[in-house]
């Protein structure tokens, strides 16, 4: 995932403006100057991927929402759906099961997902704008590397092997707590970043 996200967002950066696409940051910026709610969403998202982890924390604890549907976290660190009993729930709860996909499946799938991403900065290119190229680009890139992994987790019970970004740095905390403390402080300043684009940069 951070060789995905970081390729074109290093490649990006180092190139400039006049690149066939922009920055991540950019990307958001030119978002918030035509539509100025949208500095909310990456927020929002940062914050409930923060507070998720927080809420369920290990591997088999278990939450029960209003609707009394009960979430566990899998060994990846994903959310699932679960059945479990009331006495399960008097222990805590019951560690959540999903069935890991194989590593062949999951290298197919990916090969097909970057040749998607890939065949759709090519369209998107035609344009000769470079923003419509980074909304493809990051669109794709989040679609199938951070939504759709999630969701067939929770709802299919299908899990990819290997842990997303918060439940990464949760893990590392129980090891290396001073690294994972500057990764943590580290997504504060992105947070922030993308809140007040182009802080800490002044607008020219």
């Amino acid at each position: 995932m951070g060789i995905v996200v970081g390729v074109p967002e290093i490649w990006a950066a180092i190139a400039g403006d006049e690149f066939y696409w922009p920055t991540i940051s950019t990307t958001i910026g030119h978002l918030q100057e035509r539509w100025p709610v949208f500095a909310l969403l990456p927020v929002a998202a940062i914050a409930f991927g923060g507070y998720s982890v927080f809420r369920v924390r290990t591997i088999g604890d278990t939450v029960v929402q209003a609707d009394k549907q009960a979430l566990g976290r899998t060994p990846q660190g994903r959310l699932v759906k679960q059945e479990v009993s009331v006495d399960e729930l008097r222990v805590g709860g019951v560690p959540a099961t999903a069935q890991v996909l194989l590593p062949r499946t999951v290298a197919c799938y990916f090969a097909l997902a970057t040749a998607i991403v890939v065949a759709g900065c090519i369209v998107a290119s035609r344009s000769d704008n470079r923003f419509l190229v980074g909304y493809v680009l990051y669109s794709l890139i989040a679609i199938f590397w951070i939504v759709t992994p999630n969701a067939m987790a929770y709802w299919f019970k299908r899990d990819f092997p290997y842990t997303n970004l918060f439940f990464t740095v949760s893990a590392l905390g129980r090891r290396l707590q001073l690294v994972a403390g500057l990764v943590a402080a580290l997504l504060v300043i992105l947070l922030l970043h993308l809140a007040f684009y182009p802080w800490p940069a002044q607008p020219g």
